[in-house]
Order: structure tokens, then sequence, then C-alpha cells
């Protein structure tokens, strides 16, 4: 059996419908980082789950299960039955990457919101569902926003569940990737206009008929070149770890077009 990468996370992470065009969430294009032939990957929505949006990714030697969906935090994510859902598919030798934090600060929706001290214990629940399971527990600090101060300077989003993510990761041995800094170095260097690119930032009519027929300013969501982007940040952030060394050799060269 091949092992598997479950995402646990939201919009940023999400798979789409081809209708919700550019949109793209970096767990919907993973896999093009392991594939060595883009041709063999195999997409398809699993049997093994009760919800809709679930889209599993298989190549040789690897697959990606995206079980992220928009609006969910560690809270709601594990509160309306999502994790315990993916628990029931995790197997020994199975990676469970766990993002959060772009709707776990909204105090505006409790149902979301986490207070920040707070904070580890959720992830505590999302480590113990993978060990429980043999799996690898994986946190990813969230990716940057696209919100820049007036000096073209770029900082890390949402830096307290940032840091309490990577304090308590020290301190419980736990795997963290931060791609939040990484994503945020990457778009400070592109610049404020440049990240429109792969940001969703459209023109009225430039998507016809679909949800972004106005337009779009939106400074959270990506396009397909920022997913690519951004799953390209964290494929280098796997190789630099030395406990993800077995997954870092499933990945396909860098430096590959």
């Amino acid at each position: 059996m091949i092992p598997t990468i479950y995402l646990a996370s939201d919009s940023t992470v999400q798979s789409y419908a081809p209708e919700n065009a550019p949109q793209t969430g970096w767990g919907q294009v993973l896999i093009y980082q392991f594939a060595k032939n883009p041709e063999e990957i195999r997409a398809f929505h699993p049997d093994n789950t009760a919800f809709e949006h679930v889209m599993r990714y298989e190549a040789p030697g690897i697959a990606v299960d995206n079980r992220a969906y928009a609006g969910r935090s560690a809270r709601s994510f594990m509160d309306e039955g999502r994790l315990s859902d993916l628990e029931a598919c995790l197997v020994p030798g199975d990676y469970l990457f766990v993002q959060f934090a772009h709707n776990d600060a909204n105090k505006g929706k409790p149902e979301r919101y986490i207070p920040v001290e707070e904070y580890p214990s959720y992830l505590d629940r999302y480590r113990q569902a993978a060990v429980s399971k043999g799996a690898i527990p994986v946190f990813v600090t969230a990716i940057c926003m696209r919100t820049f101060n007036p000096d073209g300077t770029l900082p890390c989003s949402f830096p307290e569940y940032r840091n309490a993510m990577l304090d308590w990761c020290a301190k419980k041995q736990q795997i963290c990737l931060d791609l939040g800094l990484a994503t945020r170095d990457f778009c400070e260097a592109l610049g404020p206009e440049e990240t429109k690119k792969i940001f969703m930032w459209t023109l009225k009519g430039e998507y016809p008929g679909g949800p972004y027929c106005e337009g779009s300013e939106d400074n959270a969501h990506l396009k397909y070149e920022g997913a690519c982007a951004f799953a390209g940040l964290l494929a280098d952030e796997i190789r630099k770890c030395e406990r993800l060394s077995a997954l870092a050799r499933l990945l396909r060269s860098p430096d590959r077009d």
C-alpha cells in the first residue's frame, strides 16, 4: 500500500471544481511535486469519506488525500466530524498535514474561533489522531496573505497562531514546516504588483460565466500559479526536514520545469 498524505485545512488548501477557476488550493496541486510523469496522476473522489468535496490524487508510490474545506478552523473541522472521518482512513506509514489559522483567528464566528492560548490543545487532538493509527503528524504554519505594508514589506500572517504552533511543536518535538515564513519571503520578494498574478486578483470579464465574472481582489486565496508555487515551497520545506527524509525521497527533482 502506498503512503498517503492527508490534508486537514481550509480554503487555502482545498480542491476546487473547474467552474471555480482560477481559484486553486495548494493541496489540489501538491501531487505534482511527487509525480515524475503528470500523466500518471489519477484524481477522484474516494468512497471512504462522508464529505463530498474530498479529492484524492494518486501517483506511483504516493497519494495526496485532500480533506481541506473552506471556512474551517482546527475547531470546526473537528466539531463537524471531519477529523474523525479522516482518522478512520489513516494507516501506519501515512502522513497527516495540518494547516490552520485563517479561520481560527475569527472572533466574529464563535464556531470557528480559538483563543490563541487554546490553539495548542486543538493541535494536540490532530497529533493524537495521527499517532493512534501509526501515522506521522506534520504541522504547517498558515500561508501568508497578500497584506503588504506601505513600505513594501510583508508581515507573516496570523503571527500569534504561527508562534503558538512553532512553540508547541518545539516543546512536544513535533514536526513543523514553516510554510508561513517561506511564502512570506517568496511574496515579499515578488512585491505588491507581481503577487496580484498569484493571488485571486482578476479583472471583470476575465473569467466569464463563473463566480469571478465581475472580477475579484482577494488577498487570501490563490490562483493556479500561486498554488503551484506554494506547493513547491512546501516541498522545499519537506526536503529540509530530516525527520521527513523518507517522504522527501519521493519528491521529484526540484529543478524540473
